[in-house]
């Protein structure tokens, strides 16, 4: 849901303006075992704890232009951007936007760390359609986003949303491999 949500916001806001938002609850976060040793938060803490840390890389923009261009099928440019919200919170992304006209977002991309288990546990236990040969693990999800790729690396989960109809299941194995190629070891 955390993914979601992320990429609803980064789609949604253009990257010109500020975002309202406040994190909600992350879908497989462990529950709390109620008098447990050491509990020292609430289970309705460990509840919203989210699985995912964001922005964990500088630059998220494992894709470039060209990269970008050829999952959406048309010339786009590449740029790393902050979100930042009314709240003080910020997020960044990489979006890829069209070339002539408006800078209206038309993929987004972003890097997570998981925060327990493994990127490839959180990929196969978010449904969508698996696609073979991409990584540890990768599925496709139908999203109000859009289409979204979620891709394991060895120490990464990548997220690739797109507006529009989904790319061909190739389209989206090569930005997946592009991508993972680029993460840090």
């Amino acid at each position: 849901m955390f993914v979601i949500v992320l990429g609803l916001l980064v789609l949604g806001s253009g990257c010109s303006r500020t975002v309202a938002g406040a994190p909600s609850e992350a879908a497989g976060a462990p529950p709390a075992k109620p008098g447990s040793a050491g509990n020292t938060f609430s289970a309705t803490a460990r509840a919203r704890a989210p699985a995912l840390q964001s922005d964990v890389l500088a630059d998220e923009c494992l894709l470039d232009a060209g990269q970008f261009g050829t999952l959406l099928g048309r010339r786009v440019r590449a740029e790393q951007s902050v979100v930042r919200r009314d709240d003080g919170t910020r997020s960044t992304s990489c979006y890829a936007g069209a070339v002539d006209g408006p800078p209206t977002p038309l993929a987004a991309l972003n890097v997570y760390r998981v925060q327990s288990g493994t990127p490839a546990d959180l990929v196969r236990a978010s449904g969508g359609r698996a696609l073979e040969g991409a990584g540890e693990a990768a599925t496709v999800l139908e999203t109000a986003g859009g289409p979204t790729l979620q891709v394991a690396g060895r120490s990464f989960l990548v997220t690739l949303v797109v507006q529009g109809r989904s790319p061909p299941d190739a389209a989206w194995r090569a930005a997946a491999r592009a991508a993972l190629a680029r993460l840090p070891s």
